[in-house]
């Protein structure tokens, strides 16, 4: 095996592959180390939902509108340098990736264009993911890969980084059993985040990584920002991930994730504590309320409750909706014809969560929030009339009443390594390490913040897979 190359990727989903192809576009040679093993290696790319849209805009706006959209996602957390970066790369990016051979279908939301891999998901809540649209793109960018001399290293699974006077020369890899060492004039990291490294969430996002739902491939254990990070690479925003709120039957039950979500019955009714009272601004949206209920001391202590009236029209709204899909799964929903009823049944404090209501729905008729968080329409998304995260409040007075027990479902982590605008990796004063370069969901700066702003994991990916390969 030829372990010399102008460039290796660590990874082979959607950022490690972009930026392979482009690379060797160019006339470079490439090698791509996947840990992964057979043609269907599993990545989160390959199982996404195939959205590519820009923090909820068309990625063929104007970059100033897309770097607006960015700033009004992260609420102004995304760096500004990095967010003018991407926003250049969005729309020839989707050119790009059409001219590779990705099939996208339009999609409009309240008067706004976005775009989806073709075949796409539709109403299946599975995780099926063969032959839909991320999968066949994954494909294609392989075998262009193959046709233009690159290749795809299989069962290999990148350790350690290989420097020489503080220049990235290499990476070394496992492969069956053995250490391979792979030199080279540049090396890319691409190989997701780190919400399968159970040590690394309960150190920078959740006390109980045990209690959350993985919501992926399940295949990203960190190692990309482990190795730079020994290198002396600058690590940022580690503590914020994109993840929903989903049914805690999850936990136990693949059929309940990654679908249906809570987040729209959350953001309908109130999210409870054990105590049986409310702890946040359901309007914040269930990204923001996902990455709150997994920093508690126990991510399992909380609950949604709403009335019929929400059960029948918010619990409808989603693509794969609660209603019907949790109406009758054992331990899924907990209906009575009263609060106190209700508190009993799924063993809250009866009077604080009949208080708790009472004083919700008084709250919500003459907006004096004395003693609750207050509610708004939608913090985060309340100027993005298309975000589907948007949901009006509603009072809690039409019986039957739900309670719905809530797991969070942790999908991708938002932070990892710095980077510049030519995805060259950072140290911690803020100078490129020579030679080491990084993209996609391993990298920090643009996503996360206060807000958890989220701006979509696969037009995060290909516009940096493109910087990074043509940078090299």
């Amino acid at each position: 095996m030829d372990m010399r190359a102008d460039l290796v990727v660590v990874g082979a989903g959607l950022a490690g592959l972009v930026a392979a192809n482009r690379a060797s576009q160019r006339g470079r040679s490439v090698v791509v180390l996947e840990q992964g093993a057979g043609e269907g290696y599993l990545c989160n790319s390959r199982v996404a939902s195939g959205a590519l849209n820009f923090a909820h805009t068309n990625p063929e706006e104007a970059v100033a509108t897309l770097v607006a959209a960015i700033a009004a996602d992260t609420e102004g957390h995304a760096d500004p340098a990095l967010a003018a970066a991407l926003a250049a790369k969005a729309g020839p990016g989707l050119a790009w990736l059409r001219a590779e051979g990705a099939e996208l279908v339009s999609r409009e939301t309240a008067g706004k264009r976005s775009w989806l891999m073709a075949p796409t998901r539709g109403a299946d809540p599975s995780l099926a993911w063969e032959g839909r649209g991320p999968d066949l793109l994954i494909r294609r960018l392989g075998a262009n890969l193959h046709g233009r001399g690159g290749r795809i290293v299989l069962s290999a699974r990148a350790r350690h980084l290989v420097m020489r006077d503080d220049v990235c020369i290499g990476v070394e890899a496992a492969i069956a059993g053995r250490t391979e060492k792979f030199e080279a004039a540049a090396v890319l990291l691409a190989d997701g985040g780190f919400q399968n490294n159970a040590e690394m969430v309960g150190r920078h996002i959740s006390p109980k990584p045990e209690a959350l739902v993985a919501r992926s491939s399940r295949t990203a254990h960190g190692d990309a920002i482990r190795m730079a990070e020994a290198v002396g690479a600058k690590l940022v925003d580690m503590d914020r991930f994109y993840g929903h709120l989903l049914s805690r039957v999850a936990l136990a039950d693949a059929r309940f994730w990654p679908y249906p979500t809570l987040d729209t019955l959350s953001g309908a009714g109130v999210l409870v504590d054990r105590s049986g009272r409310r702890f946040a601004d359901e309007g914040l949206g269930g990204i923001l309320l996902s990455n709150i209920v997994a920093g508690f001391d126990d991510p399992l202590s909380v609950i949604a409750i709403f009335d019929a009236a929400i059960w029948d029209t918010a619990g409808r709204e989603e693509a794969n909706p609660p209603n019907p899909i949790l109406a009758d799964v054992p331990g899924a929903l907990f209906r009575a014809d009263d609060i106190a009823g209700l508190a009993r049944a799924v063993g809250l404090p009866v009077k604080a969560l009949t208080d708790a209501i009472g004083a919700y729905n008084d709250a919500l008729a003459t907006r004096a929030w004395h003693g609750q968080p207050p509610r708004t329409p939608g913090r985060r998304f309340g100027a993005r009339r298309d975000s589907p995260h948007r949901v009006a409040p509603h009072p809690i007075e039409h019986p039957p009443f739900f309670a719905a027990p809530v797991a969070v479902g942790l999908t991708c982590t938002m932070g990892g390594i710095a980077i510049d605008t030519s995805a060259r990796v950072l140290n911690e004063d803020q100078r490129p390490i020579p030679g080491l370069y990084a993209a996609g969901s391993t990298t920090g700066g643009i996503e996360g913040g206060p807000a958890a702003g989220y701006i979509g994991g696969l037009a995060k990916a290909f516009c940096l897979g493109l910087i990074a390969g043509e940078a090299v």
